[in-house]
């Protein structure tokens, strides 16, 4: 699941080896009608710029619900099915980023997105991928570390990227403009909070790990 980011386990770390070598599962597949329906979620959303009407409205909703809904079942579908896997979380993540560099991309295109959420998102998958190899040592493993706040970072993603795409889909009519701005200006300052605190996380867990060392 975006920032997601990105694994969603409280203060935890999971071992993951970089060659997975486990079979595609149901799951899987499940994950990846994120990048399949990514696309036509982009084509619904400029259909319906040019005729917004309630069925082209309609259909860039439920558009959006099945991508989050790929999102929120794909992991317990996993689980109860037992094909659980490190490759599965990782899928998973890859799935989110790609859904909202993507879909914020074209937002920023059209004009209804500032260019400095996609870079905000970017850079914190970015700070969480390497901190992450950090922390694994730099060696042939790499430990996904989760943000305390990650999962609410998350979700806002997910929830933005979708009003922002349905105010888009509208021809910005759904939203007056200073209401707008507030809520991108309040995702910006969660997205900074969420890498400032991942930073203080991972000094943390260094100046840990150096201490033992010295013991």
């Amino acid at each position: 699941m975006i920032c997601k980011p990105l694994l969603w386990e409280r203060d935890s770390f999971v071992a993951l080896p970089l060659e997975a070598r486990r079979p595609f599962n149901f799951a899987h597949v499940l994950t990846s009608v994120r990048l399949v329906l990514t696309p036509v979620f982009l084509c619904a959303v400029e259909t319906s710029t040019r005729h917004p009407d309630a069925p082209s409205v309609g259909f860039v909703i439920g558009l959006f619900l099945l991508i989050c809904a790929s999102d929120y079942y794909d992991g317990p579908l996993a689980r109860a099915l037992g094909l659980s896997s490190e490759i599965g979380k990782v899928l998973d993540n890859l799935a989110d980023i790609t859904f909202l560099l993507v879909t914020l991309s074209y937002l920023v295109h059209r004009g209804t997105v500032p260019w400095w959420i996609p870079a905000a998102i970017a850079l914190a998958f970015g700070q969480y991928s390497l901190d992450s190899w950090l922390l694994s040592g730099k060696g042939t493993s790499i430990t996904l570390v989760s943000n305390p706040i990650g999962h609410w970072a998350g979700i806002l993603n997910y929830i933005f990227t979708g009003v922002c795409a349905l105010h888009t889909a509208l021809q910005q009519r759904s939203f007056p403009a200073l209401l707008y701005d507030g809520m991108l200006t309040f995702w910006l300052a969660y997205l900074l909070l969420a890498m400032g605190t991942r930073l203080r996380f991972f000094l943390r867990t260094q100046r840990s790990s150096s201490s033992v060392h010295q013991l």
